[in-house]
């Protein structure tokens, strides 16, 4: 037996090690992320899933069944939407397991993790995925030059200086990015306001309650009914 057989003992710390790189790898392409989600934001991705899962008997989805409730129907759709849905499986944000299909071969199927789950619309219409669209599309000039609103003294409203104007000057002036953060507000709220309710006693017994708030008063609905 040759010599070249025997086996090296990695030292202890070595894996240790390859944890702290891989940590920076992943952190390097950081950016990736934020456009994936974005992009499943988008295509209702969540949604879409979630539909699946409460009209079918089955609970996991195969990146084929799921393409096919995607528009613009092309060859590619299926494998181009797996890697999709591997890299917000690293994020936990599905939930990912192997299954046999009908044809006899392995298969990945997804299903909707709990994290995954707020980025679709409940039965109240609560949902984090505009607010995910919100600060990607928003806000994305914002995170270009954040350098600059750290060493620049000159910097005192770093949004002003990228936009040009204050942040709800701007808004007047940009339908669709109010629009946009109107969307936001309006289903992030509820889900907020739910967990307010669930933990917080104080609105139990009180005769009067009023609303001096913005918004159109889905935060006092909520508390109403509750």
């Amino acid at each position: 037996m040759s010599s070249n057989s025997k086996q090296t003992q990695l030292p202890e710390e070595a894996p240790k090690a390859d944890d702290a790189y891989l940590s920076v790898v992943v952190l390097c392409f950081s950016r990736i992320f934020p456009a994936i989600l974005n992009a499943a934001v988008d295509l209702n991705l969540f949604d879409i899933i979630a539909k699946l899962q409460s009209s079918s008997h089955h609970s996991t989805f195969s990146a084929f069944e799921i393409a096919s409730q995607l528009p613009n129907q092309h060859p590619q759709l299926a494998e181009r939407l797996e890697r999709m849905l591997y890299v917000l499986t690293s994020y936990s944000l599905f939930n990912c397991s192997i299954r046999i299909n009908g044809e006899g071969k392995s298969e990945r199927v997804y299903a909707l993790s709990p994290i995954g789950q707020y980025f679709a619309f409940d039965k109240d219409g609560g949902s984090l995925g505009p607010l995910s669209t919100l600060v990607h599309s928003g806000y994305q000039d914002l995170w270009s030059d954040v350098k600059d609103a750290i060493i620049n003294p000159n910097n005192n409203e770093h949004f002003q200086k990228v936009y040009g104007s204050p942040a709800y000057e701007y808004f007047e002036k940009n339908e669709e990015l109010t629009h946009i953060f109107n969307k936001a507000t309006a289903h992030s709220g509820p889900l907020e306001m739910k967990r307010v309710l669930t933990l917080y006693k104080g609105f139990e017994g009180i005769s009067t309650l009023v609303d001096v708030g913005g918004g159109v008063g889905n935060a006092l609905k909520q508390i109403l009914y509750k």
